[in-house]
């Protein structure tokens, strides 16, 4: 389980090589996603044995890019891996940044702390 609040932006904090419409589209397929024009949204589930997660997120565009995107949540790590193939991952480094730190982390790095008790905040 992954347990994260941050930002995601493109590698070394670039726009993400994705637009806006693209990354809406591709959230909108995601089994439970509720997703509002505007970016942002909110995808649920549970496991079998009643436990539940959610991500909330926004997703921020500048111009034909999308800039970054803001999440908050716990999912399961294959959950996560579909979110953020959204936003071009594999294919595109990913960077991402803790909320309450500032700090930007890359993806290994961040994957670790969010796996951590205290997760990636």
């Amino acid at each position: 389980m992954l347990r994260f609040q941050v930002s995601i932006s493109g590698g070394e904090s670039l726009p993400l090589d994705v637009t806006f419409e693209a990354a809406l589209a591709t959230l909108e397929k995601l089994p439970r996603m509720f997703i509002e024009p505007d970016g942002s949204f909110v995808w649920a589930g549970e496991f079998a044995d009643g436990a539940r997660w959610q991500v909330d997120g926004n997703l921020i565009d500048r111009g034909d890019v999308l800039a970054y995107v803001d999440i908050n949540g716990t999912c399961p790590e294959e959950r996560f891996d579909e979110l953020v193939r959204a936003f071009g991952w594999p294919e595109a480094p990913l960077a991402f940044q803790l909320t309450r730190s500032g700090q930007t982390l890359a993806e290994a790095a961040f994957r670790e702390l969010a796996r951590s008790a205290n997760g990636a905040m």
